[in-house]
């Protein structure tokens, strides 16, 4: 009786991208690649109406994030584009309350 070898080479589905500086699936990388972008400038045109100075900025351990600082250069919001929080994002945005979520983030 013969043995069915297992298969080292992972499958289609089970490829990963590097996209910033999280890993996704391949199938869908395009995709999120595409809603990250969508999302990120969403929060930075929420942003730019309250704030004077609104950036991207690179942070090693999280990647790329949206920041806002006041008229004396204080931080006074940042909003990371981690999966997770670009998952959060979509959801307000399609629900209308970008505005809110992105208040409830502000720094006091």
């Amino acid at each position: 009786m013969k043995k069915a070898k297992k298969s080292n080479r992972k499958s289609k589905d089970e490829e990963m991208t590097l996209v910033d500086c999280y890993y996704i699936p391949t199938v869908i990388a395009e995709q999120f690649r595409l809603l990250r972008e969508h999302c990120a400038l969403e929060v930075e045109k929420e942003l730019a109406a309250l704030f004077p100075k609104v950036t991207r900025e690179s942070r090693e351990d999280v990647g790329e994030v949206v920041v806002s600082y006041d008229a004396d250069g204080v931080l006074t919001c940042e909003v990371t584009l981690s999966p997770v929080e670009v998952s959060k994002l979509e959801k307000e945005i399609s629900a209308d309350r970008l505005k809110k979520y992105i208040e409830s983030k502000i720094i006091n």
